[in-house]
């Protein structure tokens, strides 16, 4: 019997369960029947300085099937572009990040990063329950017993000291604890895309602030960028049917001509944007991770480095139980997760929210004070924070975000 269950077949259930695999318990991962993965092609992640230290250490960086891409500067503006930026300046790529020691964080494919994992997963000690669905959780006699369906629709059950549940942003694990879940005001939806631009990106990503919400553009490889556009719902499912010349045009428009005029090259995917705080992601026997715990705007993409943060800090708290000679679902281990987490998450959470905010629900007047607010940033001694807080490491701290495993003690397993 495993001492913890990771549920989750995603990126963050399989980072997950590889890092408990390097504690001193017996780890299994239910990974869920499979979803259509359509999207998996064109999404990408985006990985912080931090965040590459963690894979690296778990050998998982060093097999990607596609070459990240360094994010080497970071350019923001904010305000519709004019027709020919050098005539207006106010509303060009003022705000700056560069970074000379090192990228500031890196832009990995999605599929190249699922099959990573799944490649190491061949060979860690994790107990592995493939294309099995979570009907329902339960606690009898202080342990985990999860109901389980497998895809010849039989019926399993497993009992387990603590679950790890990764399992989304609707999570069934969570509504099962009685866990609240707290949702932001948001009314929007992101379109998805790559497209190639005329101008070479210079491994630089772009972000503007728009009354309808932000555009994002994150550098790959052969001149190719990652499109995230946050737009009002119906203006999202129309920019996904438009014409492909038309697409192109109104992308080219938002962005500002800093990159020459950009093509879409794959399909356009739409995704409904619900960011959501959880105050305590634990409960009884229960730790929840990922999206299952936080859902944050997609315009810092920092969404997944929370997750690796979670695995992270989770990892160190189970080692240093074992030592204490606890077991994984002790109080002690519940209550220091939540309190190790809930700073950073609640950073990261407020930020995306306020900044969204600021620029697409506030009189244009305040978004002008705002946008001045933004150049005189650019030259203060707060721009440095901003840009370690990005590469990560900064507000979560754990022995693999440093690049090192935790002295695992073995004598309680």
């Amino acid at each position: 019997m495993a001492d913890i269950v990771v549920v989750g077949g995603g990126l963050t259930g399989l980072i997950t369960a590889l890092t408990l695999s390097h504690s001193p318990f017996q780890v299994a991962h239910v990974q869920c029947q499979q979803r259509d993965g359509d999207g998996e092609t064109i999404r990408t992640t985006t990985i912080s300085a931090s965040g590459k230290r963690m894979l690296e250490t778990l050998g998982v960086w060093q097999h990607l099937t596609a070459v990240p891409t360094p994010i080497e500067a970071l350019k923001v503006a904010d305000g519709e572009p004019s027709a020919g930026s050098k005539a207006r300046r106010g509303n060009a790529f003022d705000l700056e990040w560069q970074d000379q020691d090192e990228p500031m964080a890196f832009v990995v494919p999605n599929a190249a990063l699922l099959a990573a994992l799944e490649r190491h997963m061949r060979n860690a000690d994790v107990e592995r329950l493939t294309n099995r669905t979570v009907a329902g959780s339960t606690i009898v006699n202080k342990q985990a017993e999860l109901t389980l369906v497998n895809d010849k629709g039989l019926i399993e059950s497993v009992i387990c000291d603590l679950v790890v549940g990764c399992d989304g942003p609707n999570s069934l694990l969570r509504k099962s604890a009685g866990i609240r879940q707290h949702k932001l005001p948001h009314r929007q939806t992101a379109v998805v895309a790559l497209i190639s631009t005329e101008q070479p990106h210079s491994n630089a990503a772009f972000q503007r602030f728009l009354a309808s919400g932000p555009i994002a553009l994150m550098p790959l490889a052969n001149n190719l960028m990652s499109l995230v556009w946050t737009l009002p719902k119906q203006e999202a499912s129309r920019y996904q049917a438009c014409d492909v010349n038309e697409f192109n045009m109104a992308i080219t428009a938002a962005i500002g001509d800093e990159l020459g005029f950009l093509n879409l090259q794959s399909d356009r995917l739409v995704w409904p944007l619900k960011p959501a705080f959880i105050a305590n992601p634990t409960a009884d026997n229960l730790i929840l991770a990922g999206d299952a715990a936080h859902v944050i705007h997609p315009l810092a993409g920092q969404g997944y480095n929370l997750a690796l943060g979670d695995a992270a800090v989770l990892l160190d708290i189970l080692c240093t139980a074992s030592a204490r000679g606890l077991p994984a679902s002790h109080l002690s281990v519940l209550a220091d997760y939540r309190h190790k987490r809930q700073f950073e998450v609640g950073a990261m959470s407020l930020a995306t929210t306020s900044l969204n905010a600021l620029f697409t629900t506030m009189p244009s007047g305040i978004a002008r004070i705002a946008g001045l607010g933004m150049s005189l940033l650019n030259r203060s001694p707060a721009k440095s924070v901003f840009s370690a807080i990005a590469r990560g490491g900064i507000l979560a701290q754990a022995n693999l975000l440093a690049g090192k495993l935790p002295q695992r003690d073995e004598r309680w397993r």
